[in-house]
């Protein structure tokens, strides 16, 4: 590689090479020591073997951060909590990786060292799925059904409410399974966890479907292809109840009820 041909490249290496030998000998004898006064020597000869490899250019100079959208830089980096000009071969990234996982929007991180200073931070950010009304107020859910306390649900508006005892939890499989059928399924407005067992689909405000305990993606998929053939939802229904095998009832908005096979 080029930058290893110039004099100052072969330098930092070999000084870095001398820093990282003298601290893993350092290491290695603090892992033996049997007295507290040997410890306490060793401790320091390492430290200063870090410090000597700041010196020699292995210094944190900045810490970049790769994939963020609504977590700030600036919450990231104080996450990693690396000094600028601290030693980088000092920072313990699994605990770095750890307090930035623990930011409200991050799902997942990585934390690496690009050597000699750049300390790199990737992100996977969580994906809001819908807003639960918990019954004394309201919370946006991510995709795993786990609450984003940084999010206000107010500006989740164009999210689907979920409602009912453990509705959270168990939204993320029954929305994967809806959102086969997309034409319906953009048009999905709220859901509500029936005992804990089924789940009411409600479609624009108002048209709501009940699906079956047993067979709920079959019979998504028939009222699906019914919509397309017919256009059914386009007509002034209140409720499908879709909870007889082969036949669905229906209720007009005016309260008349009527049974499709």
């Amino acid at each position: 590689m080029r930058f290893l041909k110039g004099r100052p490249g072969r330098r930092r290496l070999w000084r870095l090479g001398a820093v990282l030998l003298l601290a893993a000998v350092a290491a290695a004898a603090y892992r033996t020591a049997e007295t507290e006064w040997a410890a306490r020597h060793i401790r320091t000869a390492m430290d200063r073997a870090l410090a000597l490899s700041a010196r020699a250019g292995f210094g944190v100079r900045d810490v970049m951060v790769i994939g963020r959208e609504r977590t700030s830089r600036e919450e990231v980096r104080s996450a990693v909590g690396a000094v600028a000009g601290s030693p980088i071969l000092a920072v313990d990234i699994r605990a770095a990786r750890m307090r930035v996982e623990a930011l409200p929007w991050v799902q997942e991180a990585e934390v690496e060292r690009a050597l000699p200073d750049i300390l790199v931070v990737r992100l996977i950010e969580r994906e809001t799925l819908a807003v639960w009304d918990r019954g004394n107020g309201f919370a946006v859910v991510d995709e795993r059904g786990k609450s984003i306390a940084a999010a206000d649900p107010r500006a989740y508006a164009d999210l689907p409410v979920i409602r009912g005892d453990g509705a959270a939890g168990a939204a993320p499989a029954v929305l994967a399974m809806l959102r086969k059928e997309r034409d319906i399924a953009r048009r999905i407005t709220g859901l509500s966890y029936v005992s804990g067992r089924r789940w009411n689909v409600h479609l624009d405000w108002r048209i709501e479907i009940k699906l079956p305990e047993e067979g709920a993606e079959a019979a998504w998929a028939r009222l699906a292809q019914i919509d397309r053939e017919r256009q059914l939802l386009d007509g002034d229904i209140a409720h499908i109840d879709m909870r007889f095998d082969g036949r669905m009832v229906l209720r007009m908005a005016g309260n008349a009820t009527a049974e499709r096979s």
